[in-house]
């Protein structure tokens, strides 16, 4: 079994009570921070918390995706699931054996790194043969294994060079090969793909989803790239300030976000916001005025909203760029950039003072319509919005 289970992590950096200190002072004057210290990390007087109360149950060969902007303590928690960082407080399991305290080299765990790590005097073929060479493992058996796994991601042709002369995307292939080549219990990844090129990660990206289903093992992926964590991932947990805001499908939180910060990183072009929205009852029925028109909310909401009898209140209202619709009636608003994509166009739309994103199929499409300065109406599917307290920005339903 190549489970992981994570109970209550928590990391805490030690840092002087004098840093504490001045760290706290610095926070509180909102200035400047310190160089390499991220400010929405918590302090206390044992340190920085970079991770806290972390739980979450990663399956059997399940492919999970731990995403989130820099700073958040994703590769930490990486590095917590490897050995390479020791955990201040909570458990961790990989199958049902207790973890903590297991050397990172009986762990049965292999890590691919955003930088390779390759050995640079060595061949590609010496470089995946290595750790099997430090197992003591036969020759025949070395070579059988190397080979099978340069087949499986198309090296064989360059087992014979140095790292040197490869490519970045060969050099991945390699630093990912000489993960697999062990059979371990799991594979964990951090952020590999963000030392290549648009093209190349978009090849990558395939090149790991074959892999996944050749090798047919656990994978714990880190990105910051909500693409990559939509594209590869079986479930997503997205993190911020250490802690997880949200954990399921890239379906899931991508139409049902439980915040106002899964549902701005999630989703490119990101969702537009309309702040200050004031949301009624009127006639035993919930409303919200944008711009001056005023729009049923869906019957989701209404039925938590009645069942919680909600008072007015003012609410963050979200819609996806693709879900906005030019439309002969509805919101009007200027068009200040004009971005052609090819398929579709991407417009910003100044809406008394409002940005508002659209993304239009350019398929029978007159772009007269759609260039900078010309006016824009749009409208938009009511069950598509997204609504969120403006106080706690958490999803009403």
């Amino acid at each position: 079994m190549s489970s992981i289970t994570l109970k209550n992590i928590k990391k805490i950096y030690p840092i002087s009570p004098d840093e504490v200190k001045s760290k706290k002072k610095k926070k509180q004057k909102d200035t400047a921070p310190a160089e390499g210290f991220v400010p929405n990390l918590q302090i206390t007087d044992e340190g920085v918390v970079a991770v806290q109360d972390f739980n979450l149950e990663i399956k059997d060969k399940e492919f999970v995706v731990l995403v989130g902007p820099s700073g958040c303590g994703k590769s930490t928690t990486l590095r917590m699931i490897a050995g390479l960082e020791e955990i201040t407080s909570g458990e961790l399991y990989i199958g049902d054996v207790y973890s903590n305290v297991i050397a990172p080299r009986d762990r049965n765990i292999a890590m691919v790194f955003q930088n390779y790590s390759l050995y640079p005097h060595m061949t590609v073929y010496d470089n995946m043969a290595f750790s099997l060479k430090l197992a003591k493992l036969p020759k025949d058996e070395i070579d059988k294994k190397v080979r099978e796994a340069a087949k499986t991601l198309e090296i064989t042709q360059i087992l014979d060079r140095l790292p040197k002369a490869l490519s970045g995307g060969q050099r991945q292939r390699v630093a990912i090969g000489r993960a697999i080549v062990r059979s371990p219990q799991v594979i964990l990844m951090d952020e590999p793909l963000s030392n290549l090129d648009a093209k190349l990660r978009g090849q990558m990206r395939s090149e790991i989803i074959k892999l996944r289903q050749k090798i047919n093992t656990t994978f714990v992926y880190v990105t910051h790239d909500q693409v990559e964590a939509m594209t590869l991932g079986d479930r997503i947990v997205v993190m911020k300030d250490g802690f997880i805001q949200q954990v399921g499908t890239p379906q899931e939180v991508f139409n049902h976000p439980v915040n106002t910060f899964v549902a701005g990183f999630i989703g490119t072009p990101q969702i537009n916001f309309f702040h200050h929205v004031p949301m009624h009852k009127k006639d035993g029925e919930y409303y919200i005025t944008i711009q001056g028109r005023e729009i049923r909310l869906d019957d989701r909401y209404q039925s938590v909203l009645k069942e919680k009898n909600t008072p007015d209140k003012e609410v963050i209202v979200g819609i996806r760029p693709v879900h906005v619709e030019m439309s002969e009636e509805g919101f009007t608003g200027k068009i200040e950039v004009s971005e052609m994509m090819g398929s579709e166009v991407h417009l910003h739309v100044n809406m008394s003072g409002d940005d508002i994103v659209a993304v239009i199929p350019t398929a029978n499409l007159d772009l007269d319509l759609v260039r900078i300065g010309k006016d824009f109406t749009f409208s938009f599917n009511p069950k598509l919005l997204h609504v969120f307290d403006a106080e706690t920005e958490e999803n009403l339903i």
